[in-house]
């Protein structure tokens, strides 16, 4: 079921690239002055051009020798701060930039550094403080417009991140990853049909994560409902960037919502060579083997998605499913009571479970689990109710709980969201039948018999049997 699907496009979607726009040339600024005397200055200028040639180590040794003649220098700790922040030392950093600022350098240059190194060790608030001061001293200011987007998008505050991101964007010149960016925070909002548009504008903008922005149009179409151009655009994605194992398991995921097995198959099979110990994609190849009726390919991969993840209801699930459809029931028994376990209520697995019990001839205790497979399916069906196969299942717990009518509206519905699958089709004809309504039966028939012949000719089978 698309339930095993886990995908946070959001995770997806969750580790996101920080978006840093280069630091401004603050060299320009002339070194010396101010109370040092002339050798602290001349100390200071040997520390400059040590800066120049990117030799920050030695630089700093200069500036903290200046320092140490003139420990009144705001020059110099602003430069011996800069030079700790390109070399990743944001503590240090941070303590001689406040020294600058508190001796009087001038309060943009050092936001202008301040900022990032805050950012960099994750206080978000000291960050956002910095920038905030820098736009009240140059309101226009697009690299300061630019970090305040990117720090609310990173504190979640989404909308004033799409503002700030807005006014940043006439004549940026990397407007395509700022289209990304608002792509982004749309995601987050669960604004689909911006987030398919600013994604859209990111290509068109050359920007640095078309994979990525793919990625987000094929989820905004997805939720839109419309399949065939979000299965276009995670193709597109995986052209881009094949390194996004969740683009697979989306992609394979629409794949299977239309019907389309042996593309699941294929797609989550691609994902698996690229991730082979990622769980979540031999979850879903398990459940996609079973639906194609590769029944002993679905028991082998459902043991290797157990052992990746022990603790995920749905593996043992599908697990379960596919020791009962080779009849295998005392393996199918044990890895439903796994589920259950982990899941008591679950409607999926007290179906399986039920099916166990029921080749075993203990009829009084799989009635119990039909009626508990009901009860969770139903709670599915109105948490998931766009989802197929949720509906399918309910149709199937339906009509072992001897409630053909309820079941042929479940099959119905499933349908109306998968019109081809042909399991649903079938399982819809044999409810026709036992109700004696053999014209409806033949219409599922006649459907059948243009998109799986062997369906249709069990179902055929079965009506002239009855």
């Amino acid at each position: 079921m698309k339930r095993k699907i886990y995908i946070g496009l959001t995770t997806c979607f969750l580790a996101l690239m920080f978006f840093t726009a280069l630091v401004g040339e603050v060299n320009a600024q002339p070194r010396g002055g101010g109370k040092p005397n002339d050798r602290a200055r001349r100390l200071a200028a040997q520390g400059g051009k040590l800066f120049d040639q990117k030799d920050y180590r030695s630089a700093i040794d200069k500036y903290s020798e200046a320092m140490g003649i003139a420990p009144n220098f705001p020059l110099a700790h602003f430069w011996k701060g800069y030079a700790h922040h390109r070399l990743t030392e944001y503590d240090a950093a941070i303590e001689e930039l406040n020294l600058a600022l508190e001796q009087g350098f001038e309060p943009i240059k050092v936001y202008e550094v301040r900022w990032e190194a805050h950012y960099m060790k994750k206080n978000y608030d000291a960050a956002l403080s910095d920038v905030q001061k820098a736009l009240l001293i140059e309101p226009s200011n697009n690299y300061f417009i630019l970090a305040l987007a990117n720090i609310h998008r990173i504190k979640e505050n989404y909308e004033e991140a799409i503002n700030a991101y807005n006014k940043v964007l006439p004549g940026s010149q990397n407007s395509g990853d700022i289209h990304y960016f608002i792509a982004v925070s749309y995601f987050r909002l669960g604004e689909y049909s911006q987030q398919n548009s600013a994604a859209a504008e990111a290509i068109k903008n050359n920007t640095k994560y078309p994979g990525e922005s793919y990625a987000l149009m094929g989820d905004a179409l997805e939720k839109a409902r419309k399949p065939t151009e979000a299965i276009q655009a995670y193709e597109r994605a995986l052209n881009v960037k094949p390194e996004m194992p969740e683009v697979y398991i989306a992609l394979s995921s629409l794949y299977q919502n239309q019907s389309r097995i042996n593309e699941a198959i294929a797609a989550v099979r691609k994902g698996i060579k690229l991730y082979p110990g990622n769980g979540d994609m031999y979850v879903n190849l398990t459940w996609f083997y079973s639906l194609a009726d590769r029944h002993a390919e679905a028991v082998n991969v459902g043991q290797q998605a157990v052992k990746l993840l022990p603790d995920n209801y749905v593996a043992h699930t599908n697990l379960c499913r596919a020791h009962n459809d080779m009849k295998q029931y005392l393996q199918a028994m044990s890895e439903c009571n796994k589920a259950l376990k982990l899941k008591p209520d679950d409607g999926e697995t007290n179906l399986y479970l039920a099916y166990v019990y029921d080749a075993q001839d203990k009829e009084e205790i799989a009635n119990q689990h039909y009626k508990k497979a009901v009860s969770g399916l139903l709670e599915y069906t109105r948490a998931r109710p766009d989802y197929s196969d949720g509906w399918y299942l309910l149709g199937n717990a339906y009509h072992y709980d001897e409630q053909r009518d309820k079941a042929i509206e479940a099959y119905k519905r499933s349908l109306e969201l998968n019109p081809n699958f042909p399991k649903a089709i079938y399982n819809l004809g044999t409810m026709y039948v036992l109700n004696k309504n053999l014209p409806m039966a033949q219409e599922q028939y006649d459907v059948l018999l243009k998109i799986n012949p062997s369906s249709a000719a069990k179902l055929k089978a079965f009506m002239d049997k009855k």
